[in-house]
């Protein structure tokens, strides 16, 4: 080589684009300066990974793992070091080893081999000049001794040590109490989304570097092991007495945080039913919890074949494990073909969870499926769109659960209390865009939120609407076969819904759906639109703008501007099924809003209501007029006029408009107290939705009474319309059971009918009971209001009863019920004491104890108890978390939720400074909390005089309401 070549093979090193064979020396490159990048480099990408895991799972002998993995790689340009990730694993750098692959060999006949007959069918051993680490970014770095070649093939072999901890990350231990043996049993299993598998063994942890993975499971020969793919042997160990390894079938290509492995003695259930094409659907549990996995194994295998006809692709592995995790601290994970559960979102028992658990499981199931194909054949290029995975999840899970359970009626039901959910967090100015720029991977986890669940949802539902069913479908079913087993960006997802909307004339052909889509994911927010109708013309002005909840917004703060399909209905029409846009609101240059003008509507005697059935993710605000067309037809036997969802929709955008001073709340509580006459769950849920805000902030104030009195106006004829807690619903429909439970929740906490009464006394009943933990008198879908009820009247003799059925439970459902209502107590000495049993994990899992601190956080008595233990032993839930301390979030929250003083946004604020390092992984939430307590101050500074003033002239007249009678009120005030 010249010395002009060497000159430029040193000078280039860092861009990785070298000579052959060129010896480095130790001194010759800048290292750290190098990897200051938190992504890989992509000169090197693997194609299999051959894994051997020991698995010790011993009180005596202790909790850990070691093993070996040999990584083949690709080599796509000349490289001087081999970059991957390796975080909290101990690595002994001269037992690491490089290997050329030879040219002229099928990599795929070596993985069939064992370990010593992989090595020697490898090529001569590379040597290894130094290996660095870089904790910054969890690298580990390998220098070899002469550059790599490209378009060749290596093999690293790296054998590590870990320790089996309870962190709830990463390849973790989990336990459970087995009834029948009477002791503890042991088990381990992964949890690797976002970036943890790199805790479990060295690898390319990013979902771009996909590969194929060769998986061994040594462990005892008490357990059983389970992988993503079907078990090929199971043999004894030689060398380790009692000890067995598992190998398992080579897995399609797929991201390192798909891979999964559990060790456990779990028993399993195959599904009743068959799939085609031989696919094996088994449903795992600890033995003591085998009778709660029937529904699972049902309902598994029906929505899996409900995928594969509505993408028209089938379920490309020959098998898929579901297994309930008693210590899990996601609700689920959709690793290919062997899904991990938290055990309520998995486990149903017929006698002790409630249809509303039934209900979660089904969804949930159907949410982890959904992503066999969103997320895990076509995964996203980078976490920037993670919300194509649980965007698309969450929304194809809806349409699961609606075919698995027509009965249930519950697509509009999710639906709206997605849209509705998402248009509080969206309307913070500390939300976030759906595809979200990532920096750091150590900010990831804090975007697994309800902008890339509901809001990713909701945005899909529109977009579903505007193309209609076929384009949608035949759209994504492209988009899947395009980019199986590989990675895609949201900008693939647009191109193909395109050219079929294009096709099928479901879409202008000069509008794109990247051009409307792109205003809803790269942009924060949503808008709302205000219509203003021309009475004399019939016409409307509509205008867009974006919604905040912070009165004070800068000019900056709502300048932006959405493609927005238009839908609209009119009193004479009343065509709510409408779905496709009926006109567009357009952004014009530099995305600009433009201002539309819609022709041919109705008389002035006739409302117009816009975004029928909340097909759009956008606010409507009416003029004056209008308004009171709407109202006069609620507060009218002729209220089923307007769709139950429209009905729903008019309360939260006039409660959201009055919360900001945009409108004043008469036209919000005209519109409420309509609602003694409405029978239906969805606008009841928005109501009380909204109306829980405003009693959060009135619950400590000289207003609460009349407040008091107003809530319990509206309630009662419903509450007694519902059968009050004395008649359990019997319907199938899950709004109606859902419906009966909230009013009947709402009516023991504001003292309507015999709500409380009859859940003292239906308490009383189960305590006299000589096997409370086998025969429960309190009716099942009603036990979370009763057993609130009960605990919140009793002292102690009735909470530690309950206690000792959350200890002896069997079921995971039933025990997070009670985990909620033990929080209703009014004795302080009980809340405190239930706050520190919270980070005792042998009282309460670790999963569980931002529940219980919620739950006593959202209670009137429990509020102060919970803020001083947050501020006094904020270091003592740190390290309970440790090292997934982004979830203190969940602390937070609540407790925002309930503060409103000036001197609670000081108290926040220093606490968050002096404890930076305690919340520096959870900096997105803890803004979001910072800005829920500066605008529940600003509505007492400014808008509660505005509610104070209506309601107490309702009260004046007996509840007795019009805006009419509200105006004349108001002139009369000027």
């Amino acid at each position: 080589m010249s010395k002009v070549a060497t000159f430029l093979c040193v000078l280039l090193l860092s861009h990785q684009t070298l000579c052959d064979g060129n010896e480095t020396s130790e001194n010759s490159i800048p290292e750290e300066k190098m990897y200051d990048d938190y992504r890989l480099p992509t000169s090197i990408t693997p194609e299999n990974y051959k894994l051997e895991i020991i698995t010790q799972l011993n009180d005596t002998q202790g909790f850990g793992f070691s093993g070996v993995v040999w990584i083949t790689m690709n080599v796509n340009a000349f490289a001087d070091n081999i970059t991957l990730h390796m975080k909290n694993l101990t690595i002994e750098s001269d037992k690491v080893q490089l290997f050329e692959l030879p040219q002229v060999t099928a990599n795929d006949s070596m993985i069939e081999k064992s370990s010593r007959d992989y090595e020697k069918s490898l090529n001569e051993e590379r040597k290894i000049r130094k290996i660095q680490y870089v904790p910054k970014h969890d690298y580990m770095i390998i220098y070899p001794a002469k550059i790599l070649s490209k378009f060749r093939k290596y093999v690293v072999k790296i054998p590590f040590e870990g320790d089996l901890d309870t962190s709830l990350i990463g390849y973790y231990r989990s336990s459970y109490f087995d009834k029948k043996a009477q002791k503890k049993i042991w088990l381990a299993v992964t949890q690797f989304e976002p970036t943890h598998a790199r805790e479990a063994f060295p690898c390319f942890d990013e979902p771009e570097m996909k590969a194929t993975f060769d998986i061994s499971l040594v462990h005892h020969k008490m357990y059983n092991s389970l992988s993503n793919m079907p078990l090929k042997e199971s043999k004894e160990m030689e060398k380790i007495e009692d000890f067995v390894v598992d190998t398992f079938e080579t897995t399609v290509p797929m991201s390192t945080y798909l891979v999964a492995y559990c060790v456990s003695d779990f028993e399993y259930k195959e599904a009743t039913v068959k799939m085609k094409d031989d696919v094996k659907f088994r449903i795992y549990a600890r033995r003591d919890a085998m009778d709660q996995v029937d529904y699972a194994a049902e309902v598994g295998p029906k929505v899996l074949k409900f995928y594969e006809d509505y993408f028209k692709i089938k379920f490309p592995l020959p098998k898929i494990d579901m297994i309930a995790i008693p210590d899990f601290g996601a609700g689920a994970m959709e690793n290919w073909g062997l899904i991990t559960y938290r055990e309520t979102a998995l486990l149903y028992r017929a006698n002790a969870s409630t249809l509303s658990a039934k209900h979660r499981v089904a969804e949930v199931i159907a949410h982890e499926l959904a992503h066999q194909w969103f997320g895990n054949l076509v995964t996203m290029k980078w976490w920037t769109d993670l919300w194509l995975n649980e965007g698309f999840a969450t929304y194809v899970a809806s349409l699961g659960v609606a075919y698995l359970h027509p009965e249930w009626k519950s697509l509009d039901e999710e639906s709206v209390d997605n849209t509705l959910h998402i248009f509080k967090f969206d309307a913070l100015k500390a939300s976030h865009p759906v595809s979200v720029t990532i920096g750091h991977p150590n900010q990831i986890s804090q975007i697994f939120d309800a902008i890339s669940y509901s809001k990713g949802s909701c945005i899909i539902r529109m977009m579903h609407k505007f193309l209609g069913e076929e384009s949608f479908q035949i759209g994504v079913s492209n988009y899947l076969k395009k980019h199986e087993y590989a990675n895609a960006k949201q900008d693939d997802l647009w191109a193909a819904l395109t050219e079929v909307a294009h096709s099928q004339q479901s879409l202008p052909n000069e509008l794109s759906v990247k051009e409307i889509m792109d205003t809803w994911t790269l942009q924060v927010g949503y808008p709302i639109i205000k219509v203003h109708r021309n009475y004399d013309e019939n016409s409307a002005e509509i205008t867009q703008t974006r919604y905040l909840s912070d009165r004070f917004k800068t000019r900056s703060d709502v300048e932006f501007c959405w493609w927005i399909p238009l839908t609209y209905v009119d009193s004479e029409t009343r065509e709510f099924n409408v779905s496709h846009a009926q006109d567009w609101m357009k952004c014009g240059k530099e995305n600009i809003p433009e201002m539309k003008r819609i022709e041919n509507l109705p008389d002035k005697d006739q409302w117009v209501i816009f975004n029928a059935q909340l097909s759009g993710l956008y606010k409507i605000q009416y003029d004056r007029w209008n308004y009171k067309l709407i109202v006069k037809t609620l507060n009218s036997e002729n209220f089923k006029n307007i769709h139950q969802i429209n009905r729903a929709q008019l309360i939260d955008d006039a409660m959201d408009l009055a919360w900001v001073g945009e409108q004043d709340y008469g036209i919000a509580l005209a519109m409420i107290n309509y609602l003694r006459q409405e029978d239906e769950y969805i606008p009841w849920k928005s109501a009380l939705d909204n109306l829980r805000s405003v009693n959060r902030l009135l619950i400590r104030s000289e207003l609460y009474g009349v407040f008091k009195a107003y809530v319990q106006h509206v309630l009662e004829p419903i509450y007694e319309k519902v059968g009050g807690i004395s008649e359990p619903s019997k319907s199938e429909r899950l709004d109606a059971v859902k419906h009966q439970s909230m009013i009947c929740g709402w009516s023991c906490r504001f003292g309507v009918g015999d709500c409380v009464e009859k859940s003292v006394e239906l308490f009383a009943r189960w305590m006299k009971e000589t096997e409370p933990d086998h025969v429960n008198p309190v009716p099942l879908n009603l036990r979370s209001v009763v057993y609130c009820s009960a605990i919140r009247m009793g002292k102690e003799a009735e909470w530690l009863f309950l206690w000792t059925r959350y200890i002896n439970s069997n079921v995971g459902a039933e025990k997070s019920l009670i985990i909620s209502s033990l929080s209703c107590s009014r004795e302080q000495w009980l809340l405190g004491r239930y706050l520190d049993w919270s980070l005792n994990s042998t009282l309460v899992r670790k999963q569980d104890a931002a529940s219980v601190f919620g739950g006593v956080a959202r209670e009137e008595i429990g509020f102060h108890l919970a803020k001083n233990f947050f501020f006094e032993k904020i270091d003592a839930i740190h390290q309970t978390l440790s090292p997934d301390t982004s979830r203190i979030s969940r602390f937070i929250k609540p407790l925002a939720e309930q503060m409103s003083t000036e001197k609670d946004i000081h108290e926040l604020k220093e606490l968050v400074t002096v404890k930076h390092k305690v919340f520096e992984k959870s900096t997105l939430g803890v803004k979001q909390a910072l800005e829920t307590v500066e605008l529940n101050n600003q509505w007492k500074l400014n808008t509660y005089m505005d509610f104070s003033r209506r309601l107490n002239r309702m009260m004046a007249r007996n509840f007795d309401y019009s805006l009419e009678d509200d105006e004349q009120e108001e002139a009369k005030a000027i």
